[in-house]
């Protein structure tokens, strides 16, 4: 049996400073930008991730890609 793995979907996410906690420790939270291409480039999801941070008030601190796969069983 073989099982192979199939993209359905991609997700790009950033993860944004969102100031400090009562004990000074920095806080983040996240923003998604829904339905990216299944064949985009990483470095052109950075490109499009670094453009839209110049548009947001807080710093970008990570940048991810959640890959949403298919895992299909051939016989």
């Amino acid at each position: 049996m073989t099982v192979s793995k199939n993209p359905t979907s991609y997700k790009l996410s950033l993860e944004v400073e969102n100031g400090v906690s009562a004990i000074g420790t920095p806080q983040t939270k996240s923003v998604s930008i829904g339905s990216v291409r299944l064949n985009a480039e990483d470095a052109k999801c950075y490109a499009a991730a670094e453009a839209i941070g110049t548009l947001m008030s807080h710093a970008i601190v990570n940048v991810y890609v959640t890959e949403k796969t298919a895992l299909d069983q051939a016989e």
